[in-house]
């Protein structure tokens, strides 16, 4: 979603919470965490879902005047306790609670205070949620044009290795340079690039697959440099072959990693019901945060000024040809 005016100097990092016990010191620290990083203060956002008309008998039952406005007041107190108790007493953090879809109501009010980064909890994986779309994190996460970071209750308040799905796009490369900034020093950043490798490759696919491998090395080399990572940070290089996601999770999993960093595209609902998206699979199997960064939020002067070979494609996506497994 474009905005007209100029984004302050300081963007604030906005904090979806609910006021429920679950988890809330992990939000918390990686709200401090991307405050540091970026700059700006710590907002808080609660959303309330409107309480639905109901059938009595044959007559609607309207809700009753005030019904949802003492909702909100009561998850604004929720909000309030939970801070003072969790957050050690940040009670000057900004409190915010609307009424509505929760996906609709974060992404709106994200653009709106020109957030730099909105916190969620990772999500529930219940197959249900999924499949009537009230897995929360994961919508707003497709309709956001702010970077989303999804926590788990273990993410750690000085995360130290971090792991990018790098397709070279301008989003992958935006993942990658605001992690680079969440890392504390001594940490590790790693950019794994996926190749398809395929069970039956013919004769045309050997030779598109050799063209493919040439390109690689000096795309590294020129997004290293243009990456600038402080001394104090390792960052290096990896390819691996198979299916993106399953490929970028084993590895995530294999080093331990406290973070996934993707860019994200949009996919059409037929596409997240029939296939999902990459960044979808990752967030609902991941166990670790997943920071996922739209196209839209790549500011204009930092898209990678990358040379790429004509003809040869370097985004692995849904739609590529069938690939098996690492």
């Amino acid at each position: 979603m474009p905005v007209d005016r100029e984004p302050p100097a300081e963007q604030p990092v906005l904090i979806a919470c609910d006021g429920e016990p679950a988890s809330p010191e992990a939000l918390f620290n990686a709200a401090r965490l991307a405050a540091r990083a970026f700059g700006g203060a710590i907002e808080v956002i609660g959303v309330c879902l409107p309480t639905p008309a109901v059938t009595a008998g044959m007559e609607l039952a309207l809700t009753p005047l005030g019904y949802d406005e003492e909702r909100q007041a009561t998850m604004h107190e929720n909000i309030t306790r939970t801070l003072s108790v969790s957050a050690h007493g940040d009670r000057h953090w900004p409190v915010w609670v609307r009424c509505g879809s929760p996906p609709h109501v974060l992404v709106n009010e994200a653009v709106a205070r020109h957030a730099s980064l909105l916190v969620m909890g990772i999500g529930r994986h219940n197959p249900l949620d999924r499949l009537f779309g009230t897995e929360t994190t994961l919508s707003t996460m497709r309709e956001s044009s702010v970077p989303v970071l999804a926590v788990s209750g273990h993410f750690p308040a000085a995360p130290r290795r971090a792991v990018i799905g790098m397709d070279f796009s301008p989003a992958s490369v935006h993942a990658a340079r605001l992690a680079l900034r969440l890392l504390d020093d001594g940490g590790h950043l790693t950019l794994v690039h996926v190749r398809p490798r395929f069970e039956h490759p013919t004769a045309d696919w050997q030779a598109w697959d050799t063209e493919y491998g040439k390109t690689l090395p000096p795309l590294f080399d020129q997004l290293v440099a243009q990456l600038h990572a402080r001394s104090t940070v390792i960052l290096d290089t990896v390819t691996v072959r198979g299916d993106p996601a399953p490929a970028v999770i084993a590895y995530a999993q294999q080093v331990s990693a406290d973070l996934i960093g993707i860019g994200t595209q949009a996919h059409s609902l037929v596409e997240r019901l029939m296939v999902g998206s990459v960044a979808t699979r990752i967030l609902r199997t991941a166990q670790c945060a997943v920071l996922a960064v739209p196209k839209a939020a790549v500011p204009l002067l930092e898209h990678p000024d990358i040379e790429v070979t004509p003809g040869v494609p370097l985004h692995v996506s849904d739609e590529s040809p069938q690939v098996t497994h690492e």
